[in-house]
């Protein structure tokens, strides 16, 4: 799915559309423009079709509708218009998935960044990671916007083009870039429409009616975590990375606690998963959807598992370098 490099290069180096005075913009104002985009996502009403296109010449075009009500609730509605059925609605921080194909309903917890909410609140490490600039202006689905780009201060982590609505700073178009500079995924909207009245059906699931005799998964709802030292200890901490979170997790269905800890460097976060080997164990494995990489190690009785928006590097710098010192008292 990747585009022509040619035509991509151009918007990279901002030749298409930045002014020399914009690419010596003040990297404060980038930063303002990150903060702005990260708020921008959860306070106005938009609705529109977007597409994500990732490996080689994969694409998924999605529709989704967002509204913020008076009194400061979220509602969103996530439909998948190609492939397998999908259907994502989102009151606040419940989640429930629709998946018709095998008649199934999953209900969970918020969890991650989605498109076009992708940026974390907090953007105060970003700086130290990245040299955040503004790059001129570019149009995306009938809208100016402002492009952004992250760029990584080494190779542990992956370079980023924004560009969003110059009146909301609603994200419009989001890259993410290899160390070569070419795209690993991309998120853009084709059709948008930021603003109008808040409109509950439009978040209404079309499948709701239909999936009384569905399965129901709850699993998720019934993870117990509790913050604790899990006996883990980063020997080769990447640089840039510190830990977020740490945890165990209690997953019903498994006897064992899963531990669960997070790194991040204020914008990629790369999440290990630690539990007893499996009675069929995996064999070690990376693999890769985009810019995301998962990897697996399998170290004395454990299996390890890290994922994240991050360079392969990174993902198995993190993984190997977890060692078991004991479990805290």
């Amino acid at each position: 799915m990747t585009p022509v490099k040619a035509i991509w290069s151009l918007f990279f180096l901002g030749i298409a559309t930045a002014s020399p005075a914009a690419e010596r913009g003040d990297p404060h104002d980038g930063l303002a423009w990150l903060k702005k985009m990260a708020s921008a996502s959860h306070r106005f009403n938009y609705t529109g079709t977007f597409i994500y296109r990732y490996g080689n010449n994969q694409a998924e075009t999605s529709r989704i509708a967002h509204y913020v009500n008076s009194a400061g609730g979220e509602f969103e509605k996530l439909e998948t218009l190609d492939g397998v059925p999908r259907e994502v609605i989102r009151t606040n921080d419940q989640v429930t998935c629709y998946l018709p194909s095998t008649k199934t309903v999953i209900i969970e917890k918020r969890s991650g960044q989605r498109f076009p909410a992708m940026l974390p609140e907090q953007l105060g490490p970003v700086t130290d990671n990245y040299t955040v600039r503004v790059a001129g202006i570019d149009r995306v689905a009938g809208y100016d916007c402002q492009v952004i780009v992250l760029e990584p201060r080494d190779k542990l982590r992956y370079g980023h083009q924004f560009c969003a609505e110059t009146k909301s700073g609603l994200p419009l178009r989001a890259r993410t870039l290899s160390d070569k500079n070419e795209p690993l995924e991309s998120f853009a909207f084709t059709q948008l429409r930021i603003g109008g009245s808040f409109n509950r059906d439009r978040v209404k699931s079309h499948y709701a009616a239909k999936s009384q005799n569905w399965k129901v998964d709850r699993s998720a709802l019934v993870i117990t975590e509790v913050q604790s030292e899990t006996g883990w200890v980063l020997t080769q901490q990447p640089n840039g990375f510190r830990k977020l979170t740490e945890l165990k997790r209690s997953i019903a269905g498994r006897a064992a606690n899963v531990s669960h800890i997070v790194f991040s460097d204020g914008l990629a976060a790369v999440s290990v998963f630690i539990e007893p080997l499996p009675k069929i164990p995996p064999q070690q494995n990376l693999s890769h959807q985009g810019s995301v990489n998962i990897y697996t190690r399998l170290t004395a009785d454990y299996m390890v598992t890290a994922l994240g928006e991050a360079p392969a590097v990174t993902v198995m710098q993190i993984a190997n370098s977890l060692e078991f010192k004991g479990a805290a008292r």
